[in-house]
């Protein structure tokens, strides 16, 4: 009994002094993948990534010193390693709801991910990674279509409320201009008194875009200045090129373009969201721009 008690000490003595020894203390160090590790949460009863796997998680890239990309939310398709410890290795040491920090080597990384070594200096690269969770490839494409199918459903939706929605608010707002043979709305505010655009004209306009419940989508003003485009070259939606040919330097103006001369049935989807399925904006959407013209040259 003496012996094995002995042999515990000598054990936990060690594993301490392998600790403090470590070239990063807390950390363990994967012998396979070469890269090091520590877990904040583990789930060692929860399934674990497998090739081909769906995953979502959440992820921030920093120095030791420095955090270079801060809480990611990110959806990936597990694969075979590019390369000894790559981040799908990483990934697939995790179980569903862990947290944990991997030290990658930098310099691999960036070459492999951008084509030039790690720019920030040292070689170490901080992955803090919480895994949310793990779809296969199969049950992700059913999901997929599951929701194209539902998109569909929403632009055809879509497309059959938007000539009741235009008309709602010509009533609403005693609209009693004409539209023009394309279906474009000008309404004058103020009539200027400057030079007529056309086709090569350099112009300035404050602009805001407006949905028809009046939620500001856009605008100049926030910006603290006006956009400068030449009529004809620079390309824009097509209400704007139309309604730009109606008017002079001084005018104000509120334009209501229907979505075939805006943004169609593809509307506008929001960059932020990586599923790629929430819209700045929405397919056969109708737009209000109020746009002042500042100089016509």
């Amino acid at each position: 009994m003496k012996n094995v008690t002995k042999l515990m000490i000598a054990l936990v003595v060690l594993v301490a002094l392998g600790t403090a020894c470590s070239k990063y203390p807390g950390f363990k160090k994967d012998k396979k993948e070469g890269f090091y590790y520590k877990f904040y949460t583990k789930n060692k009863n929860e399934i674990q990534p497998q090739i081909g796997d769906i995953v979502e998680f959440t992820y921030s890239f920093r120095t030791k010193d420095s955090v270079l990309v801060e809480n990611v939310f990110w959806d990936d398709m597990i694969r075979e390693s590019v390369y000894r410890g790559d981040i799908y290795a990483a990934l697939q040491k995790m179980h569903l709801g862990d947290s944990a920090t991997f030290i990658l080597n930098a310099d691999t990384f960036f070459h492999y991910s951008a084509g030039q070594p790690f720019p920030f200096g040292g070689n170490d690269l901080y992955l803090d990674v919480r895994l949310h969770s793990i779809v296969s490839q199969e049950e992700f494409e059913r999901r997929y279509l599951e929701q194209l199918q539902q998109e569909e459903a929403m632009m055809e939706e879509f497309r059959f409320l938007e000539d009741d929605l235009i008309n709602e608010y010509i009533e609403k707002h005693n609209i009693k201009v004409k539209p023009t043979a394309n279906g474009l709305y000008v309404m004058r505010n103020v009539t200027g008194t400057g030079k007529q655009i056309k086709d090569g004209s350099r112009v300035a306009i404050h602009y805001t875009g407006k949905f028809l419940d009046g939620n500001v989508f856009d605008s100049s003003l926030e910006y603290g200045m006006p956009i400068e485009l030449t009529v004809g070259v620079d390309r824009f939606i097509q209400g704007w090129e139309e309604a730009l040919l109606l008017l002079r330097g001084g005018d104000k103006v509120t334009v209501l373009i229907p979505s075939n001369l805006a943004y169609g049935a593809r509307g506008i989807k929001d960059p932020r969201d990586p599923r790629g399925v929430d819209y700045v904006i929405p397919p056969y959407s109708p737009l209000i721009f109020d746009m002042e013209v500042v100089s016509v040259e």
